[in-house]
């Protein structure tokens, strides 16, 4: 329970049903928690819910200069981590704790070593997707005699080689190329830049709440292709356009939503626009929003989109910098999806497995 007035963070208080058990062992003291929470269930957690958690350390960023609304100013560093779970989640360190800690992990992860990282008391926020801030309540463990780190730090070992295990951008004989997100991650913080490159993800999550898929556009024609322009509605229900400088009766629709994908280790939002949309539904946006009236027919929107998930595809990104409040943060567009030729995929590996065979 939260006291302002209190010096202390938290409180606790203790009823007549509580047990006190004197613990003389403070190593065995220092290993009691409470269960972790899955990093998929954060998601689903409403802002400012305190959690335990306990990840895989995947990337850690540099010392970001933050300006408060109110003139302070205060240094963030980002750590992203996964579970067993397969979810992975930002942690945005703050203040002294982005030398002191941060530091202390960006040399172990230099250094090729698996990394464990357990927070007691973190709190959930929302900055562009779901994220963990340590506050001053948070207690943060790194590499914890906890049997959770012992999993994890299994599950980040190669089972071959016995060394952590971190996807990179895979080259088959100078003709096949694709990144991995981790390796977007490391190339965007080492330089950030303008890339495209192509994904081979599935598609995890597509953000439909609230109609926020679509967006009124304009109809009109402009250097031969449709404007596009976000249209806003007048009392008189006419459309107006700020492009084109004019109002219309009727107005069309666009797509615009999130996607969430994931490969094998990590997870990555991106922004899906209408030609992407139009792809992967096979439907326009206008005639996706119908549905919802069409009582012919029991599909929704939801449910056309939910078919997509889980699936593989082939995305070609959009991925540069942007900066707000003096925070850069990663920007990512798809331009393009593609259904996976499994086929083919896998004869460019053989072919390659071939060639190094033959070279040893």
């Amino acid at each position: 329970m939260r006291y302002n007035k209190l010096n202390s963070h938290l409180e606790i208080i203790l009823s007549d049903t509580t047990i006190l058990k004197h613990c003389s062992n403070k190593e065995q003291a220092d290993q009691q928690h409470s269960p972790f929470t899955p990093i998929s269930e954060l998601f689903h957690l409403t802002n400012n819910t305190l959690v335990d958690i306990i990840g895989l350390v995947l990337y850690i960023g540099d010392i970001i200069p933050i300006h408060r609304k109110d003139g302070c100013q205060t240094q963030k560093r980002v750590v992203k981590i996964n579970d067993l779970s397969r979810s992975t989640i930002d942690i945005n360190l703050w203040g002294p704790m982005t030398e002191q800690k941060g530091l202390e992990l960006k040399n172990m992860l230099t250094n090729d070593s698996v990394v464990i990282l357990a927070l007691c008391n973190a709190r959930v926020g929302y900055f562009n997707g779901k994220l963990v801030n340590i506050t001053a309540a948070t207690t943060l463990h790194i590499n914890p005699p906890f049997p959770e780190a012992d999993s994890l730090t299994l599950s980040g070992k190669d089972p071959l080689l016995g060394v952590p295990f971190v996807p990179k951008t895979i080259h088959i004989d100078g003709k096949y190329s694709r990144m991995t997100i981790s390796s977007i991650r490391e190339r965007m913080s080492i330089k950030p830049e303008t890339i495209q490159t192509t994904l081979l993800v599935v598609l995890h999550f597509v953000n439909v709440t609230d109609k926020s898929f679509y967006y009124a556009a304009c109809p009109l024609i402009v250097n031969g292709r449709p404007c596009k322009k976000k249209c806003t509605q007048q009392a008189d229900d006419s459309w107006f356009c700020p492009r084109c400088d004019m109002t219309m009766q009727d107005c069309n629709y666009s797509y615009l939503f999130p996607v969430k994908l994931q490969d094998a280790i990590g997870t990555l939002w991106a922004t899906a626009f209408d030609d992407v949309g139009i792809h992967l539904l096979h439907k326009i946006a206008k005639e996706l929003c119908a549905l919802e009236n069409d009582a012919t027919t029991t599909e929704t929107p939801c449910s056309v989109i939910k078919r997509l998930l889980s699936h593989h595809y082939s995305f070609t990104l959009l991925v540069s910098t942007d900066t707000y409040n003096l925070e850069s943060k990663m920007k990512v567009t798809v331009n393009k999806v593609s259904p996976v030729d499994f086929k083919a995929k896998c004869d460019a590996l053989l072919a390659e497995i071939g060639r190094l065979s033959t070279q040893a």
